[in-house]
This record gives structure tokens, C-alpha cells and sequence, in this order.
């Protein structure tokens, strides 16, 4: 903590806009086709054709869990109409506010869902179109415009205020039946669907990830209660058995005290604050977040008045600033020992909350303390806040992409798409922007990459990778300064690699996009987490080589 200097660096996002592609024919034009045949074989083969008249089927056999997609509130059949009579938007104004967040954005939702019907589908007798392709083709449009699509069974509910005779059927071989809408067909100007069937599921999961990354930056409810079967397990992975212990810091001198200053009372002091540091630690090793705020209240409005002249002293402060640079060195290692280890949603919450509301219980209990000890004391904390926040968003992409990694399908489709892209121009842009080898371009991207997508590699082979590259292209012996530099050029480069590669996907509407955006936001991360953790460690070496030449000096004169 003591050594982190690296600044937050933006994480160049490659926006999930798929270039529209030109298509002589909607998939779901053909399927119609398809269906027709169906209806006309089961006229004559009876004894094959299964059938259900009537009832809401729309939430079953929907790959993918569609209930990960968001829970729209629907309203009734009443409402739905009298709001889409009411309605005066088109439909590209509503796609902006069904983009957005909040009540509004739902409603718009679900009048979004009726104006998109009316534009792509009309009633036909006779015609019937499988349920999943018509919401493959609902999910195509939302992922076109960035919107969370309602789940399946409020879609199922929506169609019903459009067209009010649609029957809902199952319908092919035994064995093979899928259910159908039928008297419903597309619009010859309908917009042609960009994705195929297989990316539903990737689309529903993509916004299931990201509400639940908006529930981690939402504040949670206070005195949070955690699972205690979840909180028992977490605590059996982090070796509870042992009680967390502050580590020591070498004993101030009696030159380094103010002049006037009591040498015993200072000592006295900075030892009962040691003892406030280790009750603060006890207190997250048990996840009992909510008794920091008294530990902290307590020891400062208590102190007496002349410990408060001590401890305003800048000599003072500057060991309050380190006692805590290690206070939360250990906290970080205490709560996450493996920023890629699987940590249940209401620990990660837990801890997220507690990181928002730390400033807050310093900045109250700090109250007519001097400025350089406050400033001092949350410019340590902010760091930490913000490691906190980054190290559990960090591994919260972890378990999503380690879902997508354990799908073999997923990562077959991803190699084919892969395999695609124009490396050529890839490695001609980087070398001429980067001034980069393109035999190290070709490495990463091509051999590498391709080799772990072939053999089907694990997050952990993943991870094993990416130290890898870092440690190929950051020479640990190089001076600090030299190294901060040469690391942030890596940064930027690998950056740039990785939004060339998204470009090229982009453009060819690769039906792995989704994976491949959940890992790259995944790799960023990660590399600037390696980085940081590398140039901490350079920090701190180089600190305590200055630290130690003083006293090396001291001894010879001696």
C-alpha cells in the first residue's frame, strides 16, 4: 500500500456495436418457411406432430436460463394498451430509453418490446414461427442498441397485448418439437436478425453480469446480514484458524521525537494505536464490518487531550501513515488472499459497503484533529478503498468469464471467429503506432491466444498466460523509475493490441463477441493488477534499500 503509485488508468472499452450485416434473407423468414412445412406434414402425419392449444408457454425451454435477462415488471394487458395508445415515440427514441436505467427505463422496456412487434410481425393465418427465433430476433435488436431484454416470459405476456388471437403450440417430431407461435408472421421489411440462435444465452448472461455489477455499486442496506453457511465456508478457505496479527514496524528513536516532547509518552502512544490497528484487523477478519465504525469512533473522540498534542505532531503522523499503510496491507491479504478465488456475492457486497463507508467514519471521528493528520490518514485510505473496489470487481469478472471458459461450445465458436480475424493488418497498425516487433505481435495473438482457445484452457491457464506476457516484457531489473515507465508503455500497447483485435470482431458481427468483451475486460484488469503489484514491490524494495544506507553509515562511523 505504501508503494502504490500507479494512477488509475481508463480502460480503452471497445463499444459493443455490431456493424450491421447485409442479408439477402432473415433467418427467421426461412425457419417460417420450415414451419409451414411442419403444419402441413402434421395434417397428414398426425400420429407425429405434438401440439398444445392455448396457455403461456413463453418462459419454458428457453437455452441459456432466461430468467437471467431482466424481470421487467410487465403491466397488465389493460395498461399495456392504454400506454402504447398513449405512446408517441418511435422506436428509435424508445430503444434510448429502455438504453437507460431505472422505473422509466422499464416501462419504456415494455412498450419498446410492443412498437418492436407491431414493426417486425404481423397476423397470418395458417403461418407459425418458432417462439425461440422470435425472441432470438427480439434479443439481436437489444443487443444492436445496448438494451437488457426482458426474460422470456414477459416477452411471452407482451406479445399477447399485440396480437391478442396468437395461439402458442408445440410443434415438429416426437422427440424434436419446438413450440410455435402460430396465425403470426414477419414483415418482409422486417430489420433482418444479426445473431444467431446459439448467442441468446450469451446476450441474457451478458445482462444478468451487468446488473449485478450495478447491485455491487449500489449501495447495500445497512448492518448488511451475510449467509452464515456462506460466511462459514469463506472463513474455512481463509484459514481462520489463525488470528490475524499486525506486523511490526521498527520502534521510533528517541532523536526522532520533537523536542519537548515526552519520549515514553510518545511510545505509549503509538503502542495503544498499534492496539487500535489490530482491533480494527480482528474485526474484518470475522467480516464484522459494522463494529469498525465503533472501534474507530471510540479511539478517537476518547483520547485524552495531551495524546492529542502528540499525536498532531508530523512526527507522529508520519508513523500513524505507515501504521496504517500496514493495517491495510493486511486486510487486502486477509480478504483476498487470490483476487481470482471465488468469493460468494454477499461477502463481495460486504465488503464493497464497508469500502464506501470507511471515508466516512474516519472523516467523523477525525473531527478537531489537526489537518495533516486527517489529510494523511484518508489519502492512505482512499488507496485502499480503491484497491478494495477494483480487486472485488476484479473478481467478479473472474467468475463470469471462468462460466464462459468452461462452455466448450462457447470457446469452439470463439476459435472459429478467431481464426477470422486479419492479423496482417493488426500486426502492420501496431508496429507502425507502437513501434512494436511484430514477431512478439504474433506471439501473443496468434500462437498463444490460439493455442489456449485449442486446447480448451481453464481461467487459471488463462491467468498463467497473462504473468507470462508480463514478466516477458517487464524486466524487473531495470531502476524504478525506468521500470514505471517501461510498465506503463506495456499498458498502453497492450491496450491497443487487444482494441485492434475487438475492431476486427466487431466488423465481421462475430457471434462471440460477448465472450470475447468478458474476457478482455477480464485481461485488462488483470494485467493492471500484475503491473500494479509489480511496481508496489519495486517501491518497497527500493524504500528499504534508502532506509537501511543510513544506518549502514551510522554503524561505520561508529
Amino acid at each position: 500500500m505504501e508503494a502504490q503509485v500507479v494512477d488509475h488508468m481508463a480502460v480503452d472499452i471497445v463499444a459493443m456495436t455490431a456493424a450491421q450485416a447485409l442479408a439477402a434473407e432473415s433467418p427467421l423468414v426461412t425457419e417460417a418457411a420450415n414451419a409451414q412445412g411442419v403444419l402441413a406434414q402434421g395434417a397428414t402425419n398426425g400420429h407425429d406432430l405434438e401440439h398444445y392449444d392455448e396457455g403461456d408457454h413463453s418462459g419454458d425451454e428457453h437455452p441459456g436460463n432466461p430468467d437471467n435477462a431482466r424481470d421487467t415488471q410487465v403491466p397488465t394487458e389493460s395498461d399495456m394498451r392504454r400506454l402504447m395508445l398513449e405512446s408517441k415515440d418511435s422506436l428509435e427514441q424508445l430503444a434510448q430509453k429502455a438504453a437507460q436505467q431505472g422505473p422509466q427505463a422499464d416501462k419504456a422496456r415494455s412498450i419498446l418490446v410492443t412498437h418492436w412487434l407491431m414493426e417486425n410481425y404481423e397476423p397470418c393465418d395458417g403461418i407459425s414461427i418458432p417462439r425461440q427465433n422470435l425472441y432470438d430476433h427480439y434479443c439481436s435488436y437489444c443487443l444492436e442498441h445496448r438494451i437488457d431484454p426482458v426474460n422470456s416470459a414477459s416477452f411471452g405476456k407482451l406479445i399477447r397485448t399485440v396480437f391478442p388471437d396468437i395461439k402458442t403450440r408445440r410443434l415438429g417430431t416426437r422427440g424434436k418439437s419446438k413450440y410455435h407461435y402460430c396465425n403470426i408472421r414477419i414483415r418482409s421489411s422486417a430489420t433482418p436478425m444479426q445473431r444467431s440462435a446459439e448467442t441468446t444465452a450469451a446476450i441474457v448472461a451478458a445482462a444478468q453480469a451487468r446488473r449485478e455489477a450495478e447491485a455491487l455499486a449500489q449501495p447495500a442496506a445497512a448492518g448488511l446480514v451475510i449467509d452464515q453457511d456462506m460466511l462459514r465456508l469463506h472463513q474455512q478457505q481463509l484459514d481462520k484458524a489463525l488470528v490475524a496479527k499486525m506486523p511490526e514496524l521498527p520502534e521510533i528513536l528517541e532523536s526522532q521525537i520533537p523536542a519537548g516532547m515526552s519520549y515514553t509518552a510518545a511510545r505509549a502512544l503509538l503502542d495503544g494505536y498499534k492496539e487500535h490497528c489490530q482491533n480494527i484487523l480482528q474485526s474484518v477478519q470475522y467480516m464484522k464490518f459494522n463494529e469498525v465504525e465503533t472501534i474507530i469512533k471510540s479511539y478517537w473522540q476518547n483520547l485524552p487531550s495531551g495524546d492529542r498534542d502528540i499525536v498532531n505532531s508530523s512526527e507522529i503522523v508520519e508513523y500513524v501513515w505507515r501504521y496504517d499503510s500496514l493495517l491495510y496491507d493486511t486486510i487486502m491479504n486477509l480478504l483476498l488472499p487470490n483476487v481470482l478465488q471465488m468469493m460468494p456475492i454477499q461477502i463481495i457486497q460486504a465488503v464493497r459497503q464497508f469500502a464506501r463507508q470507511l471515508e466516512g467514519w474516519m472523516l467523523k471521528a477525525l473531527e478537531g484533529y489537526s489537518q495533516l493528520l486527517t489529510s494523511r490518514k484518508i489519502e492512505v485510505a482512499k488507496v485502499f478503498i480503491q484497491q478494495l473496489r477494483r480487486h472485488t470487481s476484479l473478481n467478479h469478472l473472474a467468475q463470469a468469464a471462468a462460466a464462459v471458459l468452461d462452455n466448450q461450445d462457447q470457446v469452439n465458436q470463439m476459435l472459429t471467429d478467431w481464426n477470422r480475424i486479419d492479423f496482417e493488418n493488426i500486426r502492420d497498425q501496431a508496429s507502425w503506432v507502437c513501434e512494436c516487433r511484430k514477431a512478439d505481435i504474433m506471439q501473443i495473438m496468434e500462437i498463444d491466444f490460439r493455442q489456449l482457445l485449442q486446447t480448451g484452457g481453464k481461467l487459471e491457464h488463462w491467468t498463467n498466460w497473462l504473468e507470462t506476457v508480463v514478466n516477458r516484457f517487464l524486466d524487473e531489473s531495470l531502476d524504478p523509475q525506468r521500470y514505471v515507465y517501461v510498465a506503463r508503455q506495456f499498458l498502453l500497447k497492450w491496450a491497443f493490441y487487444s482494441s485492434l483485435a475487438m475492431r476486427d470482431l466487431t466488423l465481421r458481427s462475430a457471434t462471440s463477441f460477448g465472450s470475447f468483451h468478458l474476457l478482455r475486460l477480464l485481461f485488462d484488469e488483470y494485467i493492471f493488477y500484475l503491473v500494479e503489484q509489480r511496481i508496489a514491490n519495486i517501491k518497497a524494495f527500493e524504500q528499504q534499500t534508502q532506509q537501511a544506507q543510513p544506518q549502514a553509515q551510522g554503524v561505520g562511523q561508529w
